[in-house]
């Protein structure tokens, strides 16, 4: 079971309910952040053959499996742009003294709109040539997408950092939690424990000085995979990758195949929520579809890397 799926998808739940998008403490997804521009139709001789597709989260991360290892911490590391599968990361960045923010968007380097499988927010954070990318960690969760000729997408993720986050500073704190006895600590010792933290995340808040690059990188997934997305997306699905624990509110929620998976539970606030669990082949036979063979591209999945978005901290 996917550990990072089921924690953002208890909080898709509660997004669900809410009306609310929620991907991570530091990534911000825009509201229209699976739409973008529409690919392009371009029938085969015969437009009305089909082929039978499903989303399978479980088989999309085992296609991206292994495709990239991020540099480590302290490492020297630059890359030119690599395209993927016709398609191109961008990323933009603004900053102050305290902190950053880097906009990641896709364009294609194809004639037509191109819909694809994307890990949003993933970047590389160098500092004088040295990896100081914050140490959030991340599972692959893929996510549906569409890149244009015509320019960036218009959704886009948003990852902020500071100096604090950075790998090198963020190790220090991470030390002060390393020997703390949870168990046992009172209230009185966790809260002068977290007052030391944030303390020290106040001293380091401002970015050290130096020049920073930073690159933004995604594993590029189209074929069957990828034709499922946009098709399940055409229905009105979204999130697909996070059905496993969020089906109850999705397109399936009357599906009597999801029953004996999903149950009513409390909240804080005294109304209720339903949370799900269903297991992945089940996913993967609710959401089959027939879809025109031309939405289906073949390619072998690969990772692209943007162009390095350059800033200086004196």
């Amino acid at each position: 079971m996917n550990k990072g799926l089921m924690a953002v998808g208890a909080l898709a739940i509660a997004g669900a309910s809410a009306a609310i998008g929620w991907y991570g403490v530091k990534l911000l997804v825009e509201p229209d952040a699976q739409a973008g521009a529409e690919p392009a139709v371009t029938p085969t001789e015969d437009a009305a053959a089909t082929i039978p597709v499903t989303f399978d989260a479980q088989h999309i991360e085992s296609e991206a499996a292994g495709l990239f290892t991020p540099p480590a911490c302290g490492e020297e590391w630059s890359s030119p742009a690599q395209p993927a599968n016709g398609v191109v990361p961008e990323v933009s960045v603004t900053n102050d003294a305290t902190g950053a923010t880097a906009n990641v968007s896709f364009v294609t380097t194809e004639e037509q709109a191109l819909a694809f499988l994307a890990q949003e927010g993933q970047i590389i954070v160098t500092r004088d040539g040295v990896v100081v990318t914050p140490d959030w960690g991340s599972e692959f969760v893929p996510e549906y997408r569409v890149a244009s000729p015509e320019g960036p997408s218009t959704s886009s993720s948003t990852i902020e950092f500071s100096g604090a986050s950075l790998c090198d500073v963020a190790a220090e704190l991470s030390a002060m939690w390393d020997d703390f006895d949870w168990e046992n600590a009172t209230d009185e010792e966790i809260a002068a424990r977290q007052a030391q933290a944030e303390a020290f995340e106040n001293d380091n808040r401002d970015l050290p000085a130096g020049e920073y690059k930073v690159y933004a990188w995604t594993p590029v997934i189209l074929g069957n995979s990828a034709a499922a997305a946009r098709a399940l997306i055409e229905e009105g699905f979204t999130d697909l990758a996070y059905l496993q624990y969020t089906a109850g509110y999705s397109p399936l929620a009357d599906s009597a195949e999801i029953e004996q998976y999903c149950e009513e539970s409390p909240t804080p606030d005294g109304s209720t929520e339903l949370l799900c669990d269903v297991p992945q082949d089940v996913l993967a036979t609710l959401l089959q579809r027939d879809v025109p063979e031309h939405y289906v591209i073949e390619a072998t999945p690969a990772v692209a890397i943007s162009e390095a978005a350059t800033f200086t901290i004196e």
